[in-house]
């Protein structure tokens, strides 16, 4: 299998290369900004070159982690938000249709409202955001395009090993290990997910031909603070650091869900085990951090 990962410099994006090589696929990342070796640079924003590029690679599959994920960013731009969420993967997407690959979109908990969660692949959707909204939008338009070409793959609370070290435990770890308080919404509950699993779980879904929507995230609903204080504490960080405070009362940009959360019902029954719980998926997160690589550290 030929695949290419677009968005390969980010957190999904690298451990899709990861696995794909690992499980002995031909793969291709690109990158957009922040360049790591072996990648090609690839810009979405120009519609016609990268379906030319596209067209030239061949893929048999297409992963598409890439995105304007910064909720409060894409509320403030919705012209890029929708650019980046929903026009660069449809015009992506319409290559791979015509070249008859499949097409995987990584979506999100934010088309729900957050009032009566956690959701499974069958609730309806009713997104608070520019963001939720656009994901949405784009989750349709590649269903109606690609039948049963297309994976959309909804997560949330990505955390884990990554190249740029940006991820939420990241911060965390970072603002802890300088003596200094972190404020998180208190309110505010969905499903932690392990980025290194999040990566397999899919590759081994397009593996075994599935597709539709599937929710690829960990096992556990919990609140940010209860979250927060986890990685604390594997990390021997003082947990008393951490203070929840009202979403209300914290001056976000973009309405966030707050009863959220995914349950990975269809996921459970194709891959049973696929998501580690909590707390192994962060002791594995600290034994990779502790073995280096190419993995950043917080420093």
């Amino acid at each position: 299998m030929k695949a290419i990962v677009i968005g390969g410099s980010g957190q999904i994006g690298g451990w899709l290369l990861h696995s794909l090589r690992e499980n002995g696929h031909e793969s291709v990342g690109t990158y957009c900004t922040v360049a790591y070796p072996g990648l090609v640079r690839l810009d979405g924003v120009d519609l016609e070159g990268s379906a030319r590029w596209l067209r030239t690679e061949k893929p048999d599959v297409v992963f598409f982690p890439a995105g304007f994920t910064w909720v409060d960013g894409c509320e403030k731009d919705p012209a890029k938000a929708r650019g980046a969420n929903l026009d660069q993967p449809l015009n992506l997407a319409r290559v791979a249709a015509d070249l008859g690959a499949k097409f995987v979109y990584y979506s999100t908990d934010y088309l729900f409202d957050g009032r009566r969660g956690p959701y499974d692949e069958r609730a309806t959707p009713n997104p608070l955001s520019v963001y939720g909204q656009a994901k949405l939008e784009a989750e349709q338009e590649l269903i109606s395009l690609l039948g049963d070409r297309v994976l959309i793959a909804r997560t949330s609370w990505v955390f884990g090993p990554e190249r740029q070290g940006k991820n939420f435990a990241y911060q965390l770890v970072k603002t802890l290990r300088a003596g200094k308080t972190l404020t998180v919404p208190s309110d505010q509950v969905s499903s932690p997910s392990y980025g290194p699993d999040v990566a397999s779980a899919t590759v081994r879904l397009i593996e075994d031909g599935h597709s539709g929507i599937f929710h690829v995230v960990g096992p556990e609903v919990m609140s940010r603070v209860t979250f927060a204080r986890a990685i604390a504490e594997e990390f021997g960080l003082e947990p008393s650091l951490i203070q929840g405070k009202a979403t209300a009362e914290m001056g976000q940009g973009a309405p966030r869900p707050l009863d959220g959360g995914l349950l990975a019902s269809r996921l459970d029954l194709a891959l049973p085990g696929a998501m580690r719980s909590l707390a192994t998926a962060l002791a594995d997160f600290r034994e990779t951090l502790r073995g280096g690589g190419e993995w950043a550290n917080p420093s």
